[in-house]
């Protein structure tokens, strides 16, 4: 292993002791795979067994909770913060800002690209958001795959028995 290939690693050791450090979850299996964005950290609670994927970006400004097992994959968005629009004739240019805590349930896996926006709920056990899907609202049952703009439920799933 070349000098270079020694540094570039130990860089991303770092990186990857830092964003854990930041989730306080050191102690919590919580796999990095490459480069991810975290705005709030302090508002961020993650569970046990989880992996964020390559430029994931969590933003934890109106409160994220991740349970565990949860898969982050590359590009997905999940942001609990907004601009709010109650009364946009009169806030359009000003652009006060409104959060809400978004939840992610036990084995939820957001898939590539997708956005969750801010007060959405997945409470059901292993929900899977298709990549590219745009969640406005919140779902609470088990074993399904949702998606589409705004995200549906696509198909269910039996648990095993």
């Amino acid at each position: 292993m070349s000098v270079y290939d020694r540094v570039k690693n130990k860089i991303n050791w770092m990186k990857y002791n830092k964003e854990r450090k930041m989730l306080k979850a050191m102690d919590k299996n919580l796999h990095i795979y490459g480069e991810v964005i975290i705005k709030d950290p302090n508002k961020i609670e993650i569970g046990y067994n989880c992996r964020l994927n390559d430029y994931a970006f969590l933003h934890g400004g109106g409160g994220l909770r991740i349970e565990d097992d949860v898969t982050v994959s590359a590009f997905a968005k999940i942001i609990s913060w907004g601009y709010n629009t109650e009364n946009w004739p009169n806030n359009f240019i000003v652009k006060d800002h409104v959060g809400g805590l978004i939840h992610l349930g036990k084995g939820t896996w957001v898939g590539a690209g997708a956005t969750i926006l801010p007060g959405v709920k997945l409470t059901g056990t292993g929900i899977i958001v298709a990549a590219g899907s745009v969640v406005t609202k919140s779902f609470d049952e088990d074993f399904i795959l949702i998606g589409g703009s705004p995200a549906r439920v696509l198909k269910r799933y039996k648990a095993a028995q």
